[in-house]
């Protein structure tokens, strides 16, 4: 049994990313993949996506395995789940033809890291035909995914970038349309604040009115009060010098 692992890093978001690898076949790197199907796809109660495809390839097997295998072109099945919220993208898959002769299983992982995109694959594979061949063959299968790893990253590279510039425009749009959104915005707040200055300067001068038309009242009720005091001690005082005879002087 023979293990194989390999990680990198795509300068993509997770979006971006889990959108390639839906688009990922056919591309101009992997011409040995035919094609997939999707067998089965739901959305569970947490909101994750599961897809089962069946993929359909070439094995390209050296002349010395083609007597046991025969048939060249290989099929696998593919289980993957789609978790929105942790930003994930797993998916195991194993083949399902030659199964007497050999089994192969890969795990792979998209994961989001902040504006950038971890990926994790592993795989691990076990040749069963005869002492003769299987370490050959086993050998053989780590120089093919191998190389099939690195034209997927070539290919998921470059759907990448595809799918960021078919996006760019609708982005942009969307950029605008919070732009226009925003400078509306802005003036309806600045318009409110204007009226409520208006309103506060409204009122302010209806206090400064209300304030003046107060005291004015007060100071002439004040003075009507003294005039009416004086005008009382006076008569109080010639009063009281008729009823004396008395002048004051």
């Amino acid at each position: 049994m023979k293990f194989w692992q390999s990680s990198h890093v795509f300068q993509h978001p997770w979006s971006t990313v889990t959108q390639a690898f839906w688009r990922k076949y056919p591309n101009d790197y992997q011409s040995s993949v035919y094609g997939t199907d999707v067998i089965e796809r739901y959305v569970d109660a947490d909101g994750k996506l599961h897809s089962k495809r069946l993929i359909i390839s070439d094995w390209n097997i050296p002349s010395f395995m083609k007597f046991f295998f025969g048939e060249t072109r290989g099929y696998a099945v593919e289980y993957s789940i789609v978790d929105p919220v942790e930003q994930t993208l797993t998916l195991r898959s194993q083949n399902i033809n030659a199964v007497s002769m050999f089994s192969m299983r890969e795990e792979i992982c998209y994961k989001s890291v902040g504006e950038t995109t971890q990926l994790n694959h592993q795989a691990e594979f076990l040749f069963s035909v005869s002492r003769i061949v299987d370490e050959a063959a086993e050998n053989w299968l780590v120089g093919t995914i191998t190389e099939a790893a690195r034209k997927g990253l070539m290919a998921m590279e470059s759907i990448s970038v595809k799918v960021e510039e078919e996006m760019r425009p609708a982005l942009t749009a969307i950029d605008d349309i919070i732009s226009t959104e925003t400078i509306r915005s802005a003036r309806k707040s600045i318009d409110s604040s204007i009226t409520s200055i208006n309103d506060a300067e409204k009122f302010i001068d209806s206090s400064i009115n209300d304030a003046e038309k107060f005291i004015d009242s007060s100071i002439t009720d004040a003075e009507k009060f003294i005039d009416s005091s004086i005008e009382y001690i006076d008569s109080s005082v010639d009063s009281l010098t008729q009823e004396s005879s008395v002048k004051f002087t």
